[in-house]
Formats: structure tokens, sequence, C-alpha cells
């Protein structure tokens, strides 16, 4: 029993020291849920860890009143437990139509919807956005992330700035 015990805390330390570019090796695959960012207000996303430095995701969210969805790509810098990475990343926020006045969030109603625009019928917006980002992966798989973006609405390439966070499980 006691060399069972030694073993389980052997390798427990062993995953414990292990970089984070082998853990996008050992653990592939993320799902969780975000505030902010490509999805708006909220939403739920995904992650698979291509190599040790690209990642590919895609996401579903809301922003109360309307829809959102989202593909982004990563771009991960060395780290121990933290990595900064750079992200490209492409949205569309989109409803058929909202009887809300004070649309949310602000990025959105002063620089991609036009002053006094009849929101009952409804928008659709479609958005480029390079980030930069911090992601902190426990070996565990639990991985929380931050990220700085700009927005650029395709076609008039209005733009403005926003941030967003989130929570993944890699398995």
């Amino acid at each position: 029993m006691k060399l069972f015990a030694v073993a389980l805390s052997f390798s427990a330390l062993a995953m414990g020291s292990m970089k984070v570019e082998e853990m996008r090796l050992e653990r592939r695959f993320g799902f969780g849920a975000c505030g902010g960012g490509q999805l708006s207000m909220m939403g739920i996303e995904m992650d698979i860890n291509l190599s040790e430095t690209m990642s590919m995701g895609g996401g579903f969210g809301t922003g109360v009143d309307y829809s959102t969805a989202m593909v982004k790509a990563r771009y991960y810098i060395s780290g121990q437990w933290v990595s900064p990475y750079l992200s490209a990343s492409l949205a569309r926020w989109w409803t058929d139509g909202t009887s809300e006045r004070n649309i949310r969030p602000s990025v959105l109603a002063n620089k991609f919807l036009t002053p006094g625009q009849d929101l009952s019928n409804g928008f659709d917006i479609t958005l480029f956005s390079p980030a930069f980002g911090v992601q902190f992966m426990h070996h565990t798989g639990l991985s929380f992330y931050f990220e700085l973006e700009y927005l650029f609405k395709l076609v008039d390439l209005a733009n403005g700035t926003y941030a967003g966070m989130g929570m993944l499980w890699y398995f």
C-alpha cells in the first residue's frame, strides 16, 4: 500500500512539473464558458490543441437580446504555467429583431450600429478580431484565460476595443 501511495505522489509531482506545451499535447480537447470577448456577454466554447503552440476553437453565445458565434485560432508563446498568446477570430453577432433600446455591450451600440437604428428589424454584424491574451493551465486540465481584443466590423471597418475571459477544462 505504501508503494502505491509513493507511486501516486510521484506521478502527481511529475504532472505538476510538466510545461504547458506538454500538457497541450496530453490534453487536446477543451470545453468551457466565457464572458465578454467575441461571444459578446456570455457563451460556451470548445478548443482543440492542434500542437503545443497552436489551437483552434469555436463557440456560441448571447448578448441577451441577440445571438453570437465565433471561430478562433490561437498561437501560444512558451511558459511553465502561464502562456501569453496571440489570436485571430471571426465572429458573427445577429438578431432577427429586438424591442430593446439600450443594447449592450457599449462597443456594439456605439461603434457597430448606426445611431437611431431600428433594432426591431434586427442586425447582422461580422467581426474580425486580433487579440492578445494570457492563459493559465493547471496540470488537471483546468484552464483560465483573459484577453484584450480589437474588433473590426467587416465591410466598413468600424472598430473598437473589448475584453474577454473564460474557463476551459481540457481532457
